[in-house]
C-alpha cells in the first residue's frame, strides 16, 4: 500500500506547545508540521472530528512572534506504544498569512 501522505512532514525538534485557545488548557505538543496540519503529542487522547482554535507557543523568538495561531480538526489519533501518550493528526481548517509564514520559516531551516 502506497502512503497517502501527499505533504513531506518536517519533525520538531523544539517544544511547541499548543493550547486550545476556548479553554486555555495546553493540549500537547507538535512532532511535526507541514502547510496543511500537524502532529500532536499529548497526555490524554484529543476528542476526534472536533474543529478546535489553537495557540501554538514558540520556545523563542521568530521575526518578531513568539505563538501563532490557527483553526484545526483532529482527523485521527493513536495511542502510543506504552500507552502512556498519544498522537493526534490535525488538519488545519484555517491558517493566518502570519501563521503560515512562520511554520514556512519554520520547515525551511532544516
Amino acid at each position: 500500500m502506497r502512503d497517502r501522505r501527499k505533504l513531506e512532514r518536517h519533525h520538531v525538534s523544539s517544544s511547541l506547545e499548543v493550547y486550545d485557545l476556548d479553554s486555555g488548557q495546553l493540549l500537547g505538543r507538535v512532532v511535526d508540521l507541514h502547510a496543511e496540519g500537524l502532529m500532536l503529542l499529548s497526555e490524554k487522547p484529543i476528542e476526534l472530528n472536533r474543529a478546535w482554535a489553537l495557540q501554538v507557543n514558540l520556545p523563542m523568538t521568530l521575526d518578531g512572534v513568539s505563538e501563532f495561531t490557527l483553526d484545526a480538526e483532529s482527523r485521527w489519533n493513536r495511542e502510543s506504544i506504552g500507552g502512556q501518550q498519544f498522537w493526534t493528526g490535525l488538519q488545519f481548517t484555517y491558517l493566518p498569512d502570519e501563521s503560515r509564514q512562520c511554520i514556512e520559516r519554520m520547515v525551511s531551516s532544516r
